[in-house]
């Protein structure tokens, strides 16, 4: 009988010792740093992708408290979150919707993302963190949002070129007139020579120059295009996904999900990308300031591509929003005109000229449910352009 039980319990041993072989063999081969902490926050195991990660020998690790991975700024409050999580002991994500860290052997900080699941062990719950280098993907994420950065600042200053030199061109006849007219009046008065039918000629030939100039100012029209660059065949959706991935990082910071439904069919549009790169961004980020009152949880903007039956390849972007102004609603495409206070009010002005000078037409209207669709139409390739 003894025999039996000693029998039992090698083999009850020989398979704890197998399992945990494995258990080491599967920790050692993972792509992330595994890190495995105790009850008392004291790392028990560590891979070789980790090391790697902070530049220390598992030697150094074994029996250390786990605030040596831990940037010094975040020691105080990491014993009261691992407590919380040895409270309610679950497989999640640590510090959802926070930036998180670690820190190397030699000081330095690196962005991660870390995943914890607890392991029931004879001496008690063991928590398994897996940890994964993102500073790559924030470097991108950077890089992204210093090439919107970029491209708005060149659209900001294509639009100030624009209108100076529009306006000066435009400007120059009738403020010419206005001054010659006033000149010419000033000198009838000066030499006592008063006529005033000839005065009154003056002063409607001023007021119809002013009012010229004050249709040229409220009524500027395709201020970019000139040096719009070179139109290629584009797939739209390619372009949409580009511009997805650019505001991926101000969605994440506003809490926006961005979903696409594009068709597969999609057929080629010639377009200039930059120009419509603009358009896109423009649409994506009012939409994104239009649901700053919407409950996060129905924060969305669907970017949907389709072909239109006579009417090209059709964009369009939905939020769920405050809505466009209940009366007359395509005033948000007037130049000037804006509804947020620090807004210039040029954004979709200038966007509507880029869809016109491409022989589409841009839109607007209140969606069915909330909020406000935008959408353009481009002529596909082969098709005439208005």
């Amino acid at each position: 009988m003894r025999q039996s039980e000693e029998r039992m319990s090698l083999m009850a041993d020989g398979a704890q010792k197998l399992a945990e072989d494995r258990f080491r063999l599967v920790v050692e081969a993972s792509p992330n740093g595994i890190v495995l902490v105790n009850e008392r926050g004291r790392i028990v195991l560590v891979n070789a992708y980790a090391e790697k990660l902070f530049g220390y020998g598992r030697e150094e690790l074994i029996g250390q408290a786990i605030e040596i991975l831990v940037p010094k700024r975040f020691h105080a409050g990491h014993a009261r979150h691992r407590a919380q999580f040895l409270a309610a002991p679950s497989a999640r994500q640590m510090g959802a919707g926070r930036e998180l860290f670690g820190r190397r052997k030699d000081g330095s900080q690196f962005s991660v993302e870390i995943g914890l699941s607890p392991i029931q062990s004879q001496g008690g719950i063991l928590v398994l963190a897996a940890i994964v280098d993102i500073s790559a993907r924030k470097r991108a994420e950077a890089e992204s949002r210093h090439y919107r950065e970029e491209l708005a600042h060149r659209g900001r200053v294509e639009i100030l070129g624009e209108m100076a030199g529009s306006l000066a061109h435009e400007l120059n006849q009738p403020l010419t007139g206005i001054m010659n007219n006033a000149s010419a009046g000033w000198r009838f008065i000066a030499r006592g020579r008063a006529d005033m039918p000839k005065l009154d000629g003056l002063f409607k030939s001023i007021v119809a120059d002013a009012r010229r100039a004050g249709e040229i100012i409220h009524g500027i029209r395709d201020m970019l295009r000139k040096g719009e660059g070179a139109r290629i065949p584009l797939n739209l959706n390619s372009l949409i996904t580009d511009v997805a991935s650019f505001v991926h990082s101000d969605a994440v910071e506003r809490h926006c999900a961005v979903v696409t439904s594009l068709d597969p069919g999609l057929p080629l549009v010639k377009a200039n990308p930059v120009l419509l790169q603009q358009v896109l961004l423009n649409i994506v980020i009012n939409a994104f300031d239009a649901m700053h009152k919407t409950p996060i949880a129905e924060r969305r903007v669907i970017i949907r591509t389709e072909r239109k039956s006579g009417r090209g390849v059709e964009v369009s972007v939905r939020d769920f929003g405050t809505g466009l102004p209940a009366e007359n609603p395509q005033r948000i495409f007037e130049q000037f005109f804006s509804t947020k206070m620090d807004g210039l009010g040029m954004g979709l002005a200038i966007a509507r000229s880029i869809i016109t000078s491409h022989g589409g037409e841009l839109a607007a209207a209140n969606a069915e449910g909330g909020g406000a669709c935008v959408h353009f139409s481009l002529p596909v390739v082969g098709e005439d352009v208005a």
